[in-house]
């Protein structure tokens, strides 16, 4: 038996080993194709920690970039204002 979230109806679902439809291992994750008892859909779940640390990794840049992008873009409102 597996605990899922829905990513349609938002609802947390016991779902049964036959309701597994592929496993695939990957380098860094295990991706679990499984059929929802909720929406009636497959929806593909991964797992592992490696897939974790990567997505970790992008979330961590994604928040530096936004990080620097506003500080770049409060120093040229800065120097706007200078110049006035």
């Amino acid at each position: 038996m597996l605990l899922i979230t829905c990513p349609v109806s938002q609802s947390d679902e016991l779902v049964a080993d036959r309701r597994i439809r592929s496993v695939v291992n990957h380098p860094t994750h295990v991706a679990l194709s499984v059929e929802c008892p909720a929406c009636g859909s497959v929806h593909v779940y991964r797992t592992g920690r490696r897939w974790e640390d990567a997505r970790r990794r992008v979330a961590e840049a994604d928040t530096r970039s936004a990080t620097a992008a506003a500080t770049a873009a409060s120093a040229r409102a800065a120097q706007e204002l200078t110049r006035a």
